[in-house]
């Protein structure tokens, strides 16, 4: 399965984001093998558990764009690069509220 990455508020995850390929989504996912590991360029991502829950807040949200738009270069076209712009769509939601993304290990 992977990594998925949901939107929570209050505790409760939040469903139906505008998708960017049109529709709606409510969870990030297909990107795995871009996360880099121990990689100092991407502080955020590389401290994502594969295996347990990590949590980045609203302050954590314009350095998590930043190493995302990086990523997108490395991107294949189709999932995975539909995940990281979900990703992207969400961290952008995720740093006008005060709501947090939870990345979900297997």
């Amino acid at each position: 399965m992977g990594i998925q990455v949901e939107l929570h508020s209050a505790g409760q995850r939040l469903e139906a984001l505008p998708d960017p390929d049109g529709g709606s989504f409510d969870a990030a996912g297909d990107f795995d093998r871009l996360i880099p590991r121990d990689d100092p360029a991407f502080p955020l991502l590389g401290q994502v558990d594969p295996y347990g829950e990590t949590h980045l807040g609203p302050t954590d949200m314009g350095s998590l764009i930043t190493e995302v738009d990086r990523l997108l270069s490395r991107a294949k076209p189709g999932p995975e690069y539909r995940g990281l712009m979900r990703l992207r769509t969400m961290a952008i939601h995720c740093s006008t509220e005060q709501q947090q993304l939870v990345f979900i290990g297997d």
